[in-house]
């Protein structure tokens, strides 16, 4: 045989035996890849192979995942807890708040408080009939309670002009209202022309009680009903004042 020929003879047999061999490699390679050597040293892992510290780590990651999850519900749970204790804290300060205010209220109210009202011109009418009329207006204050009553107190001088017998009637309101607690309203002052004379004169101090005036700006007035032909108040511009009393209401 010739050198050539017996080469190719000779790689034809190699090349044939090459295909089993190549065949076996393959099919069992996967087989052990599974298997190969795992080296747990410096881990905590106790797989001794990679296919089982896969499943470890796999077993491990699903542990993970679900503490996660139950501390996230852990989490949930506690922030309905502090949002249910915020608003038992904020309604406890709130009624808290609420009966403070009572207090203060309360404590406001049974003080009594006590302001003037001053004036030093004076007013007169000529026309005076039997139903009151406004004569002036006294001046302005300011009440702080809901339940409270108010005491005005007044001091002036008053005259009537005209036949004997005739009169002036002045009567102290607030807001234009007398005080209706009195039988046919309170915080009168009524002055009579004497007989054989032509006029008649006093000074007057008046009371009168509000036991229903709420809170707010309110105006004190004199209203003025009669006979006489003129009646004055103040003749004379003295210096006068009306003393307004804001205090517990009487029963």
């Amino acid at each position: 045989m010739k050198p050539k020929a017996a080469i190719l003879v000779s790689l034809g047999v190699v090349a044939l035996a090459a295909v089993p061999a190549a065949a076996w490699l393959l099919a069992s390679a996967p087989r052990r890849a599974s298997h190969l050597t795992f080296s747990n040293e410096g881990t905590d892992l106790a797989a001794t192979d990679v296919e089982s510290a896969l499943r470890e780590l796999s077993r491990r990651v699903k542990q993970v995942e679900g503490g996660q999850t139950a501390l996230q519900g852990a989490a949930l749970v506690q922030q309905g807890q502090v949002g249910s204790v915020q608003a038992a804290v904020e309604e406890h300060r709130a009624a808290t708040e609420a009966r403070i205010t009572a207090v203060e209220t309360r404590l406001a109210e049974s003080i009594t408080t006590r302001r003037r009202l001053e004036y030093s011109d004076g007013a007169s009418s000529t026309a005076v009939g039997a139903n009151y009329g406004r004569l002036r207006d006294v001046g302005h204050f300011a009440k702080a309670g809901a339940s409270t009553g108010v005491l005005l107190t007044w001091n002036s001088h008053v005259d009537a002009m005209g036949e004997p017998g005739t009169f002036c009637d002045f009567q102290l309101r607030i807001d234009g209202r007398p005080d209706e607690e009195a039988e046919g309203g309170g915080g009168r002052a009524v002055v009579y022309v004497p007989p054989n004379a032509a006029g008649g004169s006093a000074p007057v101090t008046v009371s009168a009680l509000f036991g229903r005036v709420g809170p707010g700006q309110h105006t004190v007035s004199v209203w003025l009903r009669g006979t006489a032909r003129e009646c004055l108040e103040n003749y004379g511009n003295f210096p006068r004042a009306v003393i307004v009393e804001e205090g517990p209401r009487s029963p």
